[in-house]
C-alpha cells in the first residue's frame, strides 16, 4: 500500500535586490527558520528590474512552488496589488521591518512586524549622553540629522529633555537622499553649531556624509551615532563614528517564517 507521506509545505520570502548584503541576512534568518520548521524555503525576487517585473517574479514563483506563506518584503503601497492577488490564492502574508496603517491593510497582510524606531532612538540618545560624560563633557548642544517626514528627532529630543537637560538638541537637519547636496547641508551645520559635541544620523548610510562633515569642517571631536550598520562597519572602525543603531535584519526573516508557521498552524 502507498504510504500517507504528508507533503511538505513550502513557504518563500519575496524581496528584490536579492543579492544586497543586508537583504541576504533577512534570507538567511528565514531559510534557517524555514529549515528548522520542515518548511521547503525559496527565496524569490530579482537583483534588478522594474517594480513589474519583480512583481511578476514573485507571483511566478508563489505559483510554482505552490507556497503556503510568504514573507513579503514591500516598503510603501506599491505592491498591494500583489499582496492582494497572493492573499487571494490562500497564501499567509507576513510584512517585516515597513510599517504599514492597519486599517488600510489588515485585508491582505495577515502579520506586520517591525522593531520600535522609538526605542532605538532612547537607546542611542543615552549612549551620546553617557559618552560625552565619560569625556567629561557636560554641556554642549547636540545635533540630528532626519530625512523629511521622520519625526524619531521628537523622541531624540524628550528623552534628553527628561533625562540629560545639562545638553540641548538643537534644530534638527533634514537632509535628502541626493549625496552631495547631504554633506554640503551637514557640514554647514556642524559649521554653524561651533557649540555642537555630538550629532545623530537618523537617515540610512549618513555614517559616510557625516565623517566626511566632520573631516572637512576639522571637527574630529564630534561623537556620531549613526543609523543602518551595513554601511557604516568601515566608518566604526576607522573611529570616525562611535556607534550605530540598525534593523534586526536576521530576526526579520527569522521571525517573519515562525510567524507564518504559526498563522498556517491556525495559532495566531
Amino acid at each position: 500500500a502507498m504510504e500517507n507521506v504528508e507533503e511538505t509545505r513550502s513557504a518563500a520570502v519575496c524581496m528584490g535586490s536579492v543579492s544586497h548584503p543586508v537583504h541576504r541576512i533577512v534570507q538567511l534568518g528565514f531559510m534557517e527558520k524555514a529549515d528548522e520548521l520542515g518548511y521547503e524555503g525559496h527565496i524569490l525576487g530579482l537583483s534588478e528590474g522594474s517594480v513589474q517585473e519583480l512583481y511578476d517574479c514573485w507571483l511566478a514563483g508563489a505559483q510554482e512552488h505552490d507556497i503556503a506563506g510568504a514573507v513579503c518584503w514591500v516598503g510603501d503601497d506599491s505592491a498591494y496589488e500583489f499582496l492582494k492577488e497572493l492573499h487571494g490564492m490562500g497564501v499567509k502574508t507576513v510584512v517585516p521591518r515597513f510599517p504599514h496603517p492597519y486599517e488600510e491593510t489588515k485585508g491582505f497582510i495577515d502579520a506586520n512586524i517591525y522593531a520600535n524606531k522609538d526605542a532605538m532612538v532612547e537607546r542611542a540618545a543615552e549612549f551620546i549622553c553617557q559618552t560625552l560624560q565619560k569625556n567629561h563633557i557636560d554641556s554642549g548642544e547636540i545635533g540630528v540629522c532626519v530625512n523629511m517626514h521622520d519625526y524619531s528627532d521628537g523622541v531624540f529630543r524628550k528623552y534628553i529633555l527628561y533625562h540629560y537637560p545639562e545638553y540641548k538638541v538643537i534644530n534638527s537637519q533634514i537632509v535628502g537622499a541626493e549625496k552631495m547636496d547631504a554633506q554640503k547641508k551637514v557640514t554647514d551645520y556642524i559649521r554653524n553649531n561651533p557649540e555642537m559635541k555630538a550629532i545623530l544620523g537618523m537617515t540610512s548610510n549618513y555614517s559616510q556624509i557625516i565623517s566626511a562633515a566632520k573631516k572637512e569642517t576639522g571637527r574630529n571631536d564630534i561623537i556620531v551615532v549613526g543609523y543602518d550598520v551595513w554601511s557604516s562597519l568601515e566608518f566604526i572602525s576607522n573611529g570616525s563614528v562611535d556607534a550605530c543603531i540598525s534593523n534586526p535584519g536576521y530576526e526579520e526573516g527569522y521571525v517573519g517564517m515562525e510567524i507564518l508557521d504559526n498563522l498556517l498552524g491556525g495559532r495566531l
